[in-house]
């Protein structure tokens, strides 16, 4: 259920979200069955390139995993299994990505282009899972069983916004993000590091990332690059698509409370935090 409480901004810095879910291989599925599917999505989706598959990862609670990342089995049965397709639409807004095991739907922010919000972004995930699912019954390739659910939010905050210089990074945060920006006579310039959350009772976990870096192009402003990953298993049971969903809306409040909890004041201030009336 999507939470009415959650924080808001009017000019959020998220610049991609990504959900998805993680499915059982399909022993039928080919790699050209990712070109049939693309064809089959029709002129609003006109642009297709080749990836590295990614490997399965599941959030395991068991005693000794603690939270890392558990990944799964390199299974090499062919070369099939070692494809994933990247479907752009025609806007160069959303992005498709396919493998045996994984369907993801990317939101990408272009030009400056505002988020379009998750009560968008979601129902257009749904409607594209069920049109895979619908080629898959077609194809007579099976069911995809799904094991993980998986939202990502990846946030850029340019130099020149909430921060101008390496001794403002500590102002961006509510957390202790960085280290001293002097260390004996050498003096800091960069940083990366990653915290890891589970999320009670066993739902799943939430992986910040925080990361300094700079656009494509050298010309680009630096960043501080914010990634925030929430992922959590699908059980085997009878709810179906009602725990993917479930999982999706909670790993969404999750990330959005999150990066609310983690970012300070005069950040929220620039986002332009709204303070809804009571």
């Amino acid at each position: 259920m999507l939470s009415d409480s959650l924080p808001k901004f009017k000019r959020p810095p998220v610049i991609e979200t990504v959900l998805g879910v993680q499915f059982d291989l399909l022993t039928e599925f080919k790699s050209a069955h990712l070109g049939a599917f693309w064809k089959r999505l029709g002129a609003e989706w006109p642009n297709l390139t080749d990836a590295p598959a990614l490997l399965p990862q599941f959030e395991k609670f068991e005693e000794g995993n603690r939270w890392t990342i558990e990944s799964g089995p390199r299974i090499t049965i062919g070369q099939d299994l070692n494809l994933r397709v990247k479907i752009r639409n025609a806007r160069d807004d959303r992005m498709l990505q396919v493998q045996n095991g994984r369907f993801h739907y990317n939101w990408l922010g272009k030009g400056g282009s505002q988020y379009p919000r998750y009560k968008v972004v979601r129902p257009e995930f749904d409607r594209l899972l069920d049109e895979f699912k619908a080629f898959l019954s077609d194809e007579v390739l099976g069911e995809p069983k799904g094991n993980q659910w998986e939202v990502t939010y990846v946030n850029h905050i340019p130099q020149g916004t909430v921060w101008d210089n390496a001794n403002e990074w500590g102002e961006v945060f509510r957390c202790a993000a960085t280290l001293p920006v002097t260390a004996g006579d050498a003096h800091l310039t960069s940083l990366g590091g990653e915290w890891h959350y589970d999320i009670e009772p066993k739902l799943g976990r939430l992986h910040v990332r925080i990361q300094h870096g700079r656009k494509r192009s050298d010309r680009g402003p630096d960043l501080l690059i914010v990634t925030l990953t929430a992922r959590g298993p699908l059980h085997d049971d009878e709810s179906g698509s009602n725990a993917l969903s479930e999982g999706l809306d909670l790993g969404r409040d999750t990330i959005v409370r999150a990066f609310h909890d983690l970012t300070s004041e005069k950040a929220h201030e620039y986002w332009g935090e709204i303070h809804d009336s009571m």
